[in-house]
């Protein structure tokens, strides 16, 4: 099987109470980027092209859209109306910094009620500054509260560098969920080519005018 040589960002993730621990990886190759916790629908991350191309293995289908319109898609979504009485996140860059893995690292604390979310964001030489940006344009929706969010991701889509630590807090009962996530591991690895392309086999479900589809599937 045809390999090429790639970053490989490791990421572990603890939960309290119950002192659950995973890992995860990020694939980083020719301009190209995968999260290894995504599994049957999955987000292959063009730097190159600045786009990104939602791949679904269930289906067999893939579709590729343009960073811009991400972002705009994004906003639209956060942007709609909440009543009143429902707060909203802050995002608020303190100048805290620390060195984590070599680079100089700085605080974004994000607020909500009782929900605190430290960010610990660095531009690490190994990971496209894109890549943060892009996830948080493309992630779909997951509540109908979404909108709280509007001035944090409005900010964090335009972050150039990536979380290398984050530490968050939600009261849970009369306890409190903690969770952290931290960069473990940044290593060069052999990857099959697989992982950073879409088969060749699968069908092209945009519905509005992208760039050719031969270029995400096109082995590196």
């Amino acid at each position: 099987m045809p390999k090429t040589r790639a970053t490989v960002v490791t990421i572990r993730t603890t939960i309290q109470p119950g002192n659950k621990a995973y890992e995860h990886t990020i694939v980083i190759a020719n301009g190209r980027a995968r999260s290894g916790d995504e599994l049957d629908r999955w987000r292959l991350f063009d730097f190159a092209n600045d786009r990104v191309t939602f791949v679904d293995d269930v289906s067999k289908t893939f579709r590729t859209v343009p960073m811009a319109t991400l972002v705009h898609d994004r906003l639209a979504a956060i942007d709609d109306k909440l009543p009143d009485n429902i707060p909203r996140a802050q995002l608020v860059a303190t100048n805290a910094t620390r060195s984590i893995d070599g680079v100089n690292a700085k605080q974004s604390v994000v607020r909500l009620g009782g929900y605190v979310h430290e960010l610990w964001i660095g531009a690490h030489p190994s990971i496209p500054p894109q890549l943060f940006p892009m996830m948080i344009a493309s992630r779909a929706p997951s509540s109908p509260y979404e909108p709280v969010m509007k001035t944090v991701d409005r900010a964090l889509m335009d972050v150039k560098g990536f979380p290398l630590a984050e530490h968050s807090e939600l009261p849970y009962g009369n306890k409190k969920m903690v969770v952290d996530k931290s960069v473990v591991a940044i290593d060069q690895r052999e990857v099959p080519n697989t992982m950073l392309n879409v088969p060749a086999t699968y069908r092209n479900v945009a519905t509005t005018p992208t760039a050719p589809a031969a270029s995400p599937r096109s082995a590196s």
